[in-house]
């Protein structure tokens, strides 16, 4: 037993592999896959940080631009403007700020008709500065974003395109100074 030698017998033809459970397999999945990809479509509205930096400055230095910072507050959005060119007096003139129309919508056309105004003295203008509230919701602030970065050319035909209003938004985050006030004691 141990000293013979075993034979294995071997064909000419290999034998065949069934590979019809795999494509059977690939069959199935496929439509799963395509059907399952319909359901995520990823919108991206760029965007970037406030960053300080002592020896820069991103207010431009031209008379032909104003940085815009928007403050989304609970009742009101508004709106002002920086630049090393104008006056305080000139920024407080191009400043405005735009309550709530009806119950809880912002006044978006208002806004947007202001900052084509701006954008037509200033066209170099391109940098805005949004600063929301806490509690402002993600849909609210898309249609804020929406209505300050583009505007459509033709409100009538929307194949007529859009033109751009500030599309470079930055987020930051509005610091409110409390005032503390000290107990005083009475003097009777």
């Amino acid at each position: 037993m141990f000293g013979k030698k075993r034979r294995f017998h071997s064909s000419s033809e290999p034998d065949d592999l069934n590979v019809i459970p795999v494509m059977n397999l690939f069959m199935v999945l496929i439509p799963f896959l395509l059907l399952g990809a319909a359901f995520y479509q990823v919108g991206v509205i760029p965007t970037s940080t406030a960053t300080h930096d002592p020896s820069a400055s991103d207010i431009p230095e031209t008379p032909t631009t104003v940085a815009a910072n928007l403050v989304i507050e609970p009742d009101a959005i508004t709106v002002t403007f920086a630049s090393t060119s104008l006056s305080e007096e000139e920024l407080a003139e191009i400043a405005g700020r735009f309550p709530h129309e009806s119950g809880e919508d912002f006044n978006l056309e208002g806004l947007q008709r202001h900052l084509r105004d701006i954008k037509e003295k200033y066209p170099q203008s391109t940098t805005m500065t949004v600063l929301p509230h806490d509690g402002l919701d993600y849909q609210s602030l898309v249609e804020v974003l929406d209505a300050c970065r583009e505007y459509p050319v033709d409100p009538e035909n929307p194949e007529a395109g859009h033109e751009e209003l500030f599309p470079v938004t930055v987020f930051s985050k509005l610091l409110r100074a409390e005032v503390e006030v000290a107990d005083t004691p009475d003097e009777n």
